[in-house]
């Protein structure tokens, strides 16, 4: 299993569309065997760019702060979970999504994208 995680320096990023890097964690068995950074293609804030990008890195888990509700369901469609978490550290997120506890709140962000 291969998880991205959105970030923003050490923490879980708050919106999924405007993260410059991703961290990508394999997973098997309930342990982490390698972590690899990606940045995010740069250009232009087309919709729809992020989860296509997202689904070659072979992702099967999307976690980050927020996401709208478009990206959501492209990264679903696609067969990539969603889970929206509080921001808190990257080492705390993949701890606690390991131990199965990990608390996910909602599968989109709350803020208002006609302006984004």
């Amino acid at each position: 299993m291969k998880i991205a995680i959105a970030k923003n320096g050490d923490t879980v990023s708050e919106h999924f569309g405007h993260v410059e890097e991703f961290l990508v964690v394999h997973v098997e068995n309930q342990k982490e065997v390698e972590r690899k950074i990606y940045a995010t293609p740069k250009g232009e804030h087309v919709p729809g760019a992020m989860p296509q990008w997202i689904a070659t890195l072979g992702a099967d888990v999307v976690i980050t702060g927020g996401i709208g509700g478009r990206a959501s369901a492209m990264l679903r469609a696609q067969g990539i979970d969603v889970l929206c978490v509080k921001p808190m550290s990257i080492e705390l997120t993949i701890e606690a999504f390991l131990n199965q506890n990990l608390e996910v709140l909602s599968d989109q962000c709350s803020h208002d994208h006609s302006s984004l």
